[in-house]
């Protein structure tokens, strides 16, 4: 591109080209919001979330912290704030975790629906946030670099070559115009937030983190837009998940000028409406499990005969079990049971002490007989040809 003749114009197709993800962003954040859930959901799907996009966003740096390791590092923040950190010993990695989320609380914090619109201080703020500490070569915390700079590869779009250095605080001073502008307030909120996030990272204004302030941008417009129902949201762990498309739709999108923005924007919006889906999916299946729990107790105590009830007390403390142990790895995931696999369920030591004195028949037949009640289902692997066994959310409305 020609920095020569740049201007904060772009090409974008009619948002009736992208209904089918605009539908599914408001549907969900219609479900969420107006939803009741109890503080403890809420609490867990916020933690969830802030660790998801902290992850995500040092993962596309080249940080090689797991996510659980990024949640350990942030429950610490949470514990005891940043203060005294840079005199502890702790890796640049750990470091940079505790930036990101010391930023992302700030947004939180700023950036609500009635707060003030995003300034230049704003960004430094944020791009000081993010690299104190940092040993980076070239990067001083809160400035704009002061040397050319070329991004990217040739394997992912191509490179990019950043502002030059003397026109970055003017192209910037124009950049938060542009950002507040009446004609950007008129895009929907979402494609906003996806253009700040583009034209930032395309200036490149600093030596170090300038995805990482760009990401935090487009999360505290999409917050000020009221995309913050039952926690924090952001697309950084989605652009984390689709590194090698993010880089190369960013790529492509700055080729020539008006930026062509529109497989950029689609695909913002596709992540975005994934994002929202799964927090849907949580609460779907957190209530599912409640229910699921309600039904049982019902069921336990029916009588089907003068000595019968309709479950004993094993099958019982069977489907209690299966109810724990079948939780979901990704809390975000579409499928509210994970699968155990049957023939390795009768080893497992609490079921081998509940079913204690009796034969294995007895267990496999009273598991056989809540599939047919249809409290479990069974699932065949076409692979291995092994069965697996999960709950049946459709027992809720049966008993």
């Amino acid at each position: 591109m020609k920095w020569s003749s740049f201007n904060f114009t772009y090409k974008l197709l009619d948002l009736k080209d992208f209904w089918e993800s605009l539908i599914s962003i408001e549907a969900s954040k219609e479900t969420v919001t107006n939803l009741v859930v109890p503080p403890t959901w809420s609490e867990q799907l916020d933690k969830l979330n802030r660790v998801r996009a902290v992850y995500g966003t040092t993962a596309l740096e080249g940080n090689p912290l797991s996510e659980a390791e990024v949640s350990a590092q942030m429950d610490q923040l949470d514990k005891g704030g940043i203060e005294g950190v840079l005199l502890r010993k702790i890796t640049k990695e750990q470091l940079q975790i505790r930036n990101a989320g010391q930023a992302q609380a700030w947004v939180r914090k700023k950036f609500h629906v009635k707060g003030p619109p995003l300034r230049l201080s704003d960004v430094l703020d944020l791009h000081r946030m993010i690299t104190q500490g940092s040993d980076v070569t070239n990067n001083v915390p809160g400035k704009f670099r002061t040397f050319p700079v070329t991004v990217g590869s040739q394997d992912l779009g191509g490179v990019h070559r950043g502002a030059p250095h003397e026109d970055v605080p003017r192209l910037m001073e124009e950049y938060i115009v542009f950002v507040n502008s009446p004609r950007l307030a008129s895009e929907y909120p979402v494609v906003r937030a996806l253009l700040a996030h583009f034209f930032l990272v395309t200036i490149h204004p600093f030596g170090d983190g300038n995805g990482r302030v760009s990401r935090l941008v487009e999360a505290a417009i999409l917050f000020k837009g009221g995309y913050n129902v039952l926690g924090f949201y952001g697309l950084s762990n989605y652009f984390y998940r689709n590194e090698a498309r993010y880089k190369t739709l960013l790529q492509a999108s700055r080729e020539r000028q008006p930026f062509d923005v529109a497989q950029f924007i689609a695909f913002g919006l596709i992540g975005f409406a994934q994002e929202l889906r799964g927090i849907n999916n949580f609460v779907k299946t957190k209530l599912n499990r409640v229910v699921y729990r309600d039904m049982l107790v019902r069921a336990f105590n029916k009588r089907t005969g003068t000595r019968r009830r309709l479950l004993n007390q094993r099958e019982y403390n069977l489907l209690e079990f299966l109810l724990s142990e079948t939780e979901p790895t990704d809390p975000l995931s579409e499928n509210p049971s994970r699968q155990i696999d049957f023939g390795e369920l009768r080893e497992v030591p609490f079921i081998k002490a509940a079913y204690e004195g009796v034969t294995t028949r007895t267990f496999y037949r009273e598991l056989i007989r809540l599939g047919g009640l249809g409290f479990i289902r069974f699932r065949k692997d076409e692979t291995t040809g092994k069965f697996a066994v999960e709950l049946d959310f459709a027992a809720v409305g049966k008993y």
